[in-house]
């Protein structure tokens, strides 16, 4: 079965009003950063989804840490989604969809199983970077100005 598991999920900008699990803590720092921990992670499994109940603009830094039992780590921002280990080519980075879409990266996309990775997100109205464990992964250059839209992360089905 596909999981995905979440141990920290970080935007540098505020999450309000989100529902975690009882063994989820969200921080309520007014210096625009907000962060998502839990000593027992969250875990998703199928097509379940972690989205944020508000939307964000650019200038943005997500910070993931997470592993996966097989395909499909997925997360959404500026991309439609952007898919790690990709059921059809893990070594394909899929960036589906959205300002910063539709371009694939061969050779980017590849995660090992059964092992936490931290994913950052940057994303700024001029660009994206997407990094894992300090490794630039894909650069894409676009224009975002008017872009807000809420972080969606999963495992199996579109985020």
């Amino acid at each position: 079965m596909k999981t995905t598991t979440l141990f920290i999920l970080s935007v540098l900008l505020v999450f309000n009003g989100y529902s975690a699990p009882s063994n989820v803590h969200w921080s309520r720092l007014t210096t625009g950063d907000e962060t998502m921990t839990s000593t027992k992670g969250v875990v998703l499994k199928g097509s379940d989804k972690l989205i944020s109940p508000n939307s964000f603009h650019p200038p943005v830094e997500i910070t993931i840490v997470a592993k996966t039992d097989s395909t499909n780590l997925r997360i959404g921002y500026a991309a439609d989604q952007v898919i790690f280990n990709w059921e059809e080519n893990l070594d394909q980075l899929r960036v589906d969809g959205g300002p910063a879409g539709n371009r694939q990266a061969d050779g980017a996309g590849r995660i090992p199983k059964d092992k936490f990775v931290m994913i950052q997100w940057q994303v700024t109205p001029e660009h994206q970077a997407i990094y894992v464990d300090g490794k630039l992964r894909r650069r894409k250059f676009f224009s975002v100005n008017s872009l807000s839209i809420k972080l969606r992360a999963g495992c199996g089905v579109p985020c």
